[in-house]
């Protein structure tokens, strides 16, 4: 009993011991150029092109943005942090070139927008809902407003229905 519980404690250990040694076995300076490109496309997602517009600058096929492409991941290559060589490319471009508004300025606006639609959304959605639980039936206000049938008219309703026999 006492070695199943161990066989099943080293199953469920040995894959994540092999992720974290494979983890901190990758310094940057061992890094695949896979793993470059990865994260330099990444960073090249977060950039608008300056030379095509509404583009971003990963799907710019002009020389100028692959010139720009291979200057930021050179730089990211010699130990520059992503964020850094971004706030290079927007300092020199301008920042209506980044995909991802900042939190600050007009950007707030661009990330509390949407969320306050979706609460004005729901808000209507759950007045909407209640509403309609509490107001009568269309059934019921029309019963609510018919009058009462005076005997005439029910004595010339029964005639109608034994003719219909």
């Amino acid at each position: 009993m006492q070695n199943s519980k161990l066989s099943v404690l080293l199953s469920l250990l040995c894959p994540l011991l092999l992720h974290f040694g494979y983890a901190f076995a990758q310094t940057e300076g061992s890094l695949s150029e896979e793993v470059w490109q990865r994260r330099a496309t990444d960073m090249y997602q977060q950039v608008l092109s300056p030379f095509c517009p509404g583009r971003s600058l990963n799907d710019c096929p002009s020389s100028k943005a692959q010139e720009l492409k291979t200057d930021m991941l050179v730089k990211l290559q010699s130990g520059v942090a992503e964020q850094e060589v971004l706030e290079g490319v927007f300092a020199k471009f301008g920042d209506q070139y980044r995909a991802i508004p900042k939190g600050e300025g007009f950007g707030r606006l661009v990330w509390l927008v949407p969320g306050l639609f979706v609460f004005i959304g729901l808000a209507f959605a759950y007045y909407v809902s209640t509403r309609r639980a509490v107001s009568p039936s269309p059934v019921s206000g029309i019963a609510a407003t018919a009058r009462a049938i005076s005997t005439e008219e029910e004595a010339e309703l029964s005639r109608e229905l034994e003719n219909l026999n």
